[in-house]
This record gives structure tokens, C-alpha cells and sequence, in this order.
């Protein structure tokens, strides 16, 4: 049984799937910040933008990393049309 994966194009990457790409600069600026935080810096990270800019799988991504190793991952999620 052959399995179609439907992608799509934003502005900032190509996504299929739960494959992410094109968002490699911002995953690796998030992963630095994490790793000063794990070396006992204080560090505030916020992922912003326009819908379908590929956020929840950029933090989805990295919530992966973190999780992989040994982290505590807490993600928020703010919908204007569910208030």
C-alpha cells in the first residue's frame, strides 16, 4: 500500500509531512539558546508569525531535541478564533 504525504510551501519552508524544511536557522538560534540555558544562562524564547509559516512545527522539532535529551519541554499555543 503506497502512502501519499501531502506537503505544502510557506514563506520560510517547504514542510511534508512531519518533515521540516527550510527552517534550519531558526531550529539550530533555538537550540543554542536551549543548550546556554542547560550551561545555567537565563534565556526566553518566543516563535512568532503569520499562519501556516510552519511555528508549531519548528517548536515541535525542537521540542524532539529536547525531549531526546532529558529536557522538560512546556509549549503554549494562542488561537484568536477559539476565545
Amino acid at each position: 500500500r503506497a502512502i501519499h504525504h501531502q506537503g505544502w510551501l510557506s514563506t520560510t519552508g517547504l514542510q511534508i509531512g512531519d518533515t521540516m524544511f527550510g527552517r534550519n536557522a531558526e531550529l539550530s538560534a533555538i537550540k543554542e539558546a536551549y543548550r546556554r540555558t542547560v550551561a545555567g544562562d537565563n534565556e526566553l524564547v518566543a516563535i512568532y508569525g503569520h499562519s501556516g509559516t510552519g511555528k508549531s512545527t519548528l517548536a515541535h522539532e525542537f521540542g524532539k531535541y529536547v525531549l531526546l535529551d532529558g529536557g522538560i519541554l512546556l509549549l503554549g499555543k494562542f488561537d484568536q478564533r477559539q476565545q
